[in-house]
């Protein structure tokens, strides 16, 4: 899709920063190293909901593609 200016390009680019953005603050894929448990949370710094561990791995969900 071309754009007719610059700006317009910038203007896309910083609306996609920003759904970017939102999307990486819900739908946080978690997998614990202590237990294994995986789940699917919104907040950053909850420990594992099933051995309380805080060695979580986290993933956003919208990096997964849709199949």
């Amino acid at each position: 899709m071309p754009y007719s200016t610059p700006e317009d390009y910038q203007s896309l680019v910083e609306a996609w920063g920003t759904k970017i953005a939102q999307a990486n603050q819900r739908n946080i894929f978690c997998h614990c190293a202590q237990c294994q448990a995986e789940w699917v949370s919104s907040g950053e710094e909850q420990p594992c909901p099933t051995c309380g561990s805080h060695q979580i791995e986290r993933i956003s969900c919208w990096q997964f593609p849709d199949d």
